[in-house]
């Protein structure tokens, strides 16, 4: 099972890698999203996909929280090195996204 990161998930890049991973449930799994101002479809997918780590620009309180789920808030740049990491989908408007790809890269 490859462990994905996808920063920019409200995006429409973002929301074909989504696609893909409902396409192949069991050869995906999310480890974290990451969204910008799309808080009503960011949290949609944070129920549907159940990943540990969650980053958002505006994150509604207690949005993401639910009988046995609660996610981590993580940065971005931290997101992407987590050891447990396969895969980076980075669908990032502008600089926002190049910190978090220098550290994809280097990890």
């Amino acid at each position: 099972m490859k462990r994905i990161v996808v920063l920019g998930s409200t995006g429409s890049i973002g929301r074909q890698t989504l696609d893909i991973v409902r396409a192949f449930p069991d050869e995906f799994e999310v480890v974290g999203l990451a969204a910008g101002n799309n808080v009503d479809l960011f949290s949609e997918q944070v129920k549907e996909f159940s990943p540990k780590h969650v980053c958002c620009i505006k994150p509604p309180a207690k949005a993401f929280s639910g009988p046995g789920y609660s996610p981590e808030f993580t940065a971005m740049e931290d997101m992407v090195c987590l050891e447990n990491v396969y895969q980076v989908m980075v669908a990032l408007m502008g600089s926002v996204g190049l910190v978090p790809t220098l550290n994809a890269l280097k990890s």
